[in-house]
């Protein structure tokens, strides 16, 4: 094709054509003519980008980031940055490099910011790269005032750091703000809840519809703002319940039922990490909780009795008409669950996933199986590993495979069965 054809080809046409290629490509595409040099600089080519800033080629990553930055950061709308397999020396060049990249792109006005898994608390060892980080990320979020979706998920910041990029974020995108990722935004360990400084930031945020946060940041007067503030607006919270944060703190059933009122459309997931004991988990399942999936992982502790039943026996009762999926992972070997298991499904109308890992007898699996074929529940989906199996357990197990096989198959059903042994040869 003759070049002139190419150059005659209609602005529109050219800027679709940049959308499919890959940086390197547009580059080479923009030395075809004047014209197309000019349209590789269209500000819709540039809208999204996501910068790798850590790594063994730290220094590299961070100048090229710096690069773009100087170029087309102004153009960006949707920035996501990560910091993989930090250590002393990557995390010094990593914070030098997203100052020098923030500070080019500071008058860019985002939409979306996300920065997951910073972990100061885990890799960041050293106070003054970590103080000089928080500080050129509160400057950068003072000059956003169109944030929609913000995430930085297991930031792992100190109190004082992270409440004063939450009042960064809350003070001027804090009325547009729809998706906040919080989960792990602050490093474990802090009641965080009880600090007015917290407080004052996350009522700043008026219009969220998806929330993700660890209990330790909730109470009873921030959920009862929250129905205030978020009013019809709320509809998604991911809770997560983490061993190490404080969570012996109930919020209580009357906060909830007001928050399910004002907001109709709420549905909750809640992560239960390294918690086993009835004790623990109880008291935060208050039954008033729009609750639509949990998950339960106990952790490592075959001594303790967790009184497991109770829970199941709790969970059942409790979110017998809004529960759709349900994971447990029981890693305790001498308590024993299954009547529990069978009464729950007969109970939870809407349980539409299962995954359980846990000491389960084989005979459980098959009257599950009879419950599906009978219509006694509802569960599409079932992954189960059962725990201490015998051979010839495992054995009896593969024949209810068999047995069940065209239910499986003429139901669409995702059903898979394992167990620990090791002749286990995947699951089934």
């Amino acid at each position: 094709m003759e070049q002139s054809t190419w150059v005659d080809l209609p602005d529109v046409v050219v800027i679709e054509l940049f959308r499919f290629l890959k940086d390197k490509d547009r580059a080479a595409a923009a030395l075809t003519c004047k014209n197309w040099a000019r349209l590789f600089k269209t500000p819709c080519l540039w809208r999204s980008r996501h910068f790798e800033m850590g790594g063994y080629r730290a220094h590299n990553n961070g100048s090229r980031a710096c690069a773009f930055a100087t170029l087309f950061g102004n153009y960006v709308r949707y920035l996501s940055i990560s910091c993989s397999h930090p250590s002393y020396h990557t995390t010094k060049i990593f914070q030098r490099a997203i100052e020098d990249v923030l500070g080019k792109m500071r008058t860019s006005q985002l939409f979306e910011f996300e920065l997951e898994r910073l972990e100061l608390e885990r890799f960041w060892k050293y106070e003054t790269p970590r103080d000089k980080l928080i500080a050129c990320f509160v400057r950068f979020l003072k000059t956003q005032k169109y944030l929609k979706i913000f995430d930085m998920t297991a930031a792992q910041c100190n109190l004082d750091g992270g409440c004063r990029i939450l009042q960064a974020v809350g003070n001027n995108s804090g009325y547009k703000v729809q998706d906040l990722f919080i989960e792990d935004f602050f490093h474990s360990r802090l009641a965080v809840f009880q600090n007015d400084r917290y407080k004052s930031a996350i009522y700043q945020f008026t219009n969220i519809n998806y929330l993700g946060i660890n209990y330790n940041c909730l109470s009873d007067e921030i959920i009862e703002t929250f129905s205030k503030t978020l009013e019809g607006k709320l509809e998604c919270m991911n809770i997560k319940v983490y061993r190490n944060d404080p969570h012996f703190h109930t919020i209580g059933g009357s906060q909830w039922s007001s928050l399910r009122r004002k907001c109709p459309k709420l549905k909750v997931t809640m992560w239960f990490e390294s918690i086993g004991h009835s004790t623990d988990i109880i008291p935060v399942l208050v039954k008033e909780i729009p609750l639509k999936d949990l998950h339960i992982w106990t952790g490592y502790d075959d001594d303790v009795e967790w009184r497991l039943a109770t829970t199941i026996d709790h969970i059942a009762n409790s979110y017998a008409n809004t529960l759709s999926m349900l994971s447990l992972e029981l890693d305790n070997n001498h308590e024993l669950v299954d009547d529990n298991i069978l009464t729950l499904l007969q109970k939870c109308k809407k349980l539409n996933q299962l995954t359980l890992n846990a000491n389960v007898v084989v005979s459980t699996i098959r009257a599950i199986c009879l419950l599906r074929s009978e219509k006694k529940t509802t569960l599409q989906s079932l992954h189960l590993t059962a725990c201490g199996l015998s051979e010839q357990e495992w054995t009896v197990l593969c024949q209810i495979k068999d047995e069940f096989a065209e239910l499986i198959e003429q139901q669409g059903l995702d059903y898979k069965f394992c167990t620990d042994l090791l002749i286990d040869l995947g699951a089934m």
